[in-house]
């Protein structure tokens, strides 16, 4: 059926595609980020996706219209053009700025995001919300895409039954359901954050305000003066504007927060009339416009701003408003082009219209597969198979060998026991140990993963680590040497000496390591070696290395040393063994800092921990270092 107009659910559009446009853009004014909570205009689409969906069904459903078959395909008439020909652009824009590596993970995310299941590959890709690496990854922002999809899957099958069964009371149907899936989504916001911002049972209620919304507005006799009304609709503009604008929150959505730009686009969509002063940005032609074409907006800008970051095409704010106009321009010919004329059943009948998306998924899909069996075509970039700028690939690469090296007891009585005591950098230490095990025969490694400062409770009652709780009993007592290696704060300096007394009451050998050298970089958490690729797309010659080492060496926390000096005075004050982390990759003399390993991988990934090749490369340097 065809509803009725709402000039206000497309300028509603219009701000959340402006937010979350702006909020990628990362543009700053006087040192700030503005629009840093820009991305809350995803969570507002949420909302108009749940009323207007709801709406179409209901109707038909009043009127015994509704057929599932023709919902989908009008959903695929929606959803499917537009989102082929921001593929096909991407694609393309990929190939001239994608690394081989990348590039397979970004094939892998075309077939998820034409299957609906992006959110899922993004979430088990390894990607932490918010990761810089994130800004290159070109169809992440389909994630949102995938949780609609899902939705429009289920939702319409469970409205039905609720309409049929529990007509009278449809708002507690599905307001229970909303409930359940709120109360999944603040769970799941302090335990699993990352998993809680791509799974759709925690995304499903913000789509049901809508679904609510619109059931409400239609049982609603509620008649409001246009005066309150316009202040009404002013209130909740101004709720989305400070959620746009004054958020600082950095754990992912949603959370508690969520609920203010929800009830803002919420009470606008319920109290809005055509009458008074807000007609100035409601009922504005170039706002509509914008909101006509936002799926096309929100689809485009993305790849694009992807493509920008990769190529270093944009330094600064009147660049990236250059960028904009190129977006809103490809924008109004993907909806006047792609969009309109697909929506329209007398330009393509429904029959020619599923062959055709079928046809063009399965193509895409075949090509994926192509460039994955190629290796991402690494001949683009010779000796880069190895060398990627994607955080999370590392993370990822980082997490399963936690789990295929465990946590093992030392069971081998033929060599020596040594247990490595740490955080994450002991974790990077005990992987580079455990995966050169060949050079290092005469020991077996096992490692305890805490914080340095927990181990002031040896003996006691008061354990601050469940981890520790578990092992400290056994592990301890079996270890015939004992290293520390973490990434120790002021606390666990503070406790060092009493930790490492109760350590040697075990008559134990006690080795103690260095802070591990962290470098700052100058943007955006990119290496110097990322920036340096981003900026040649090719990885440093052999000449060029040297500088870069320099480089690297110039960039160490100038802290370090004070820290480490202090580290190895507590060391000589108990009398025990004291090992310098900076050795292992750096010169002193020369005041370098290797960075690649032989076959061109990052040694480091970040700022501070070690990739796995990098772990294996440097297994070499601790034998000649003769650390044990």
């Amino acid at each position: 059926m065809k509803l009725k107009y709402r000039p206000e659910i497309d300028s509603l559009r219009a701000i959340s595609v402006l937010g979350v446009i702006i909020y990628h853009s990362k543009i700053y004014f006087f040192g700030e980020l503005f629009f840093q909570g820009g991305y809350f205009g995803v969570d507002i689409f949420f909302v108009i996706s749940g009323y207007l969906i709801t709406s179409i069904i209901y109707e038909d459903l009043n009127k015994n219209k509704f057929s599932l078959k023709k919902f989908y395909i009008k959903r695929c008439r929606r959803i499917f053009p537009a989102l082929i020909f921001t593929i096909l652009i991407s694609l393309l824009l990929s190939w001239y700025s994608v690394m081989p590596v990348s590039f397979i993970e970004y094939a892998k995310s075309i077939i998820s995001s034409l299957i609906f299941v992006s959110n899922y590959y993004f979430y088990f890709s390894g990607l932490e919300y918010g990761a810089v690496s994130g800004l290159l990854k070109p169809l992440l922002h389909t994630w949102s895409l995938a949780i609609e999809e899902q939705f429009y899957i289920i939702f319409p099958l469970l409205f039905i039954f609720g309409f049929t069964k529990f007509r009278k009371n449809l708002i507690l149907y599905l307001g229970i359901i909303l409930f359940v899936s709120f109360i999944t989504a603040i769970y799941y916001s302090d335990f699993a954050p990352n998993f809680n911002f791509y799974f759709i049972g925690s995304r499903a209620w913000e789509l049901l305000v809508g679904s609510l919304l619109f059931l409400f507005s239609q049982r609603s006799n509620l008649k409001i003066k246009t005066i309150y009304s316009n202040l009404i609709t002013f209130f909740g503009l101004l709720l989305i504007f400070i959620s746009f604008q004054f958020n600082y929150d950095t754990n992912p959505t949603p959370n508690l927060n969520t609920l203010i730009p929800l009830f803002g686009a919420s009470i606008i969509i319920f109290t809005f009339k055509k009458e008074g002063f807000l007609n100035l940005l409601f009922v504005n032609k170039f706002v509509l416009k914008i909101g006509l074409i936002s799926y096309s907006l929100y689809l485009l800008h993305y790849p694009i701003f992807a493509f920008v970051r990769a190529n270093r095409l944009a330094h600064s704010n009147i660049d990236y408003f250059f960028v904009a106009l190129i977006i809103f321009l490809l924008s109004y010919i993907s909806y006047r082009f792609v969009e309109k004329p697909f929506r329209n059943f007398d330009f393509i009948k429904d029959k020619s219209l599923m062959k055709t998306l079928i046809g063009s998924t399965i193509l895409l899909c075949f090509s994926s597969l192509i460039i994955i069996g190629n290796k991402g075509f690494e001949n683009r970039y010779p000796s880069l198979s190895n060398f990627s700028l994607d955080y999370g690939k590392y993370r990822k690469e980082l997490r399963v060998l936690k789990y295929e090296l465990g946590v093992p007891t030392f069971k081998d009585d033929t060599k020596k026991n040594l247990l490595i005591i740490g955080n994450s950098h002991g974790r990077d230490l005990f992987n580079t140990l455990k995966l050169n095990e060949s050079i290092f025969f005469d020991y077996e490694f096992s490692i305890l993963d805490t914080k340095v400062s927990c181990l002031k409770f040896i003996n006691e009652n008061k354990l601050c680590d469940k981890t520790l709780s578990k092992l400290q009993k056994n592990i301890l007592k079996e270890a015939e040497i004992i290293l520390i290696s973490s990434r120790y704060d002021d606390k666990d300096l503070l406790e060092l000496d009493n930790i490492i007394e109760k350590l040697l009451a075990y008559n134990k050998k006690v080795i103690l390591a260095s802070n591990r050298p962290q470098f700052y970089f100058s943007s955006n958490n990119l290496t110097i070696v990322d920036e340096f690729f981003l900026k040649n797309k090719r990885l440093p010659y052999e000449d060029e290395k040297l500088d870069l080492k320099k480089k690297y060496f110039l960039s160490i926390d100038p802290n370090l040393e004070k820290k480490n000096s202090e580290i190895e005075k507590i060391a000589k004050n108990n009398q025990i063994d004291f090992i310098n982390m900076k050795d292992l990759m750096c010169t002193v003399q020369k005041k370098t800092c290797e960075f690649l390993t032989s076959n061109n991988s990052k040694i480091m990934f970040d700022d501070s921990h070690f990739t796995v090749e990098g772990a294996k490369y440097l297994g070499n340097k601790i034998k000649e270092l003769k650390w044990f």
